[in-house]
């Protein structure tokens, strides 16, 4: 398949991150309320699945292979930040995003990712051979 078309597609939600976001590896920063970098990661990551989604054939879906991020600016929860994402490149299968997050004028995340296009029956298919590969533990 030829994906070459999603190339320019772009999507931008307005999001607001509440307090499952939280950072909390650190219990002595719990006070603060900040949100983790993995949230706000997952709402890009999850906006780019939206946007392809929209173009991708019904048995397919798409994974991430590749992500790169810099976080640049804290923010509570609580905040309402802009969230896009543009679909910068394609080659075979590989779709290479850029994201940005905003609140406000002041950038807080941006990023780059590529998600992978994967027929279901494939990842069905990968997932039941290691698990029958795995080691059984308990007997079972």
């Amino acid at each position: 398949m030829n994906f070459d078309f999603l190339e320019g597609k772009r999507l931008t939600e307005d999001v607001a991150l509440d307090e499952t976001m939280a950072w909390n590896e650190d219990v002595r920063m719990l006070d603060l309320h900040l949100v983790s970098t993995s949230a706000l990661m997952g709402v890009v990551h999850k906006l780019a699945y939206e946007l392809l989604s929209k173009y991708i054939p019904d048995d397919y879906t798409t994974v991430v292979v590749e992500s790169c991020v810099r976080h640049v600016k804290a923010v509570p929860t609580g905040t309402r930040v802009a969230v896009g994402v543009r679909v910068v490149g394609v080659v075979g299968n590989r779709v290479k995003f850029r994201g940005l997050v905003m609140s406000g004028d002041e950038k807080v995340m941006e990023a780059e990712f590529v998600r992978a296009i994967v027929s279901q029956s494939y990842l069905r298919r990968v997932t039941l051979e290691k698990t029958e590969k795995a080691p059984r533990f308990f007997g079972i």
